[in-house]
């Protein structure tokens, strides 16, 4: 395999893996939620959907690279 395509592949599945913790772990110990300074600037409610929204982006980013790995080759 050659090493680029092992690192698009990585990169997806990494990306892939960490949207889907922001959409599968709880709030505690959701690796994507604001830390302290910024989570007091917000609502609660606002704080329970970062997460999900930037885990989302994640998903989608690694399901593109993943799949453009899968099409094209090198990227």
């Amino acid at each position: 395999m050659d090493e680029q395509i092992g690192q698009q592949l990585g990169a997806g599945a990494l990306s892939l893996v960490v949207g889907l913790s922001g959409w599968l772990l709880p709030y505690k110990w959701n690796l994507l939620r604001l830390r302290r300074g910024f989570a007091s600037l917000f609502s609660e409610k606002v704080n329970n959907a970062i997460p999900k929204v930037v885990g989302s982006l994640l998903i989608l980013a690694g399901v593109a690279i993943l799949v453009g790995t899968a099409v094209v080759g090198k990227l």
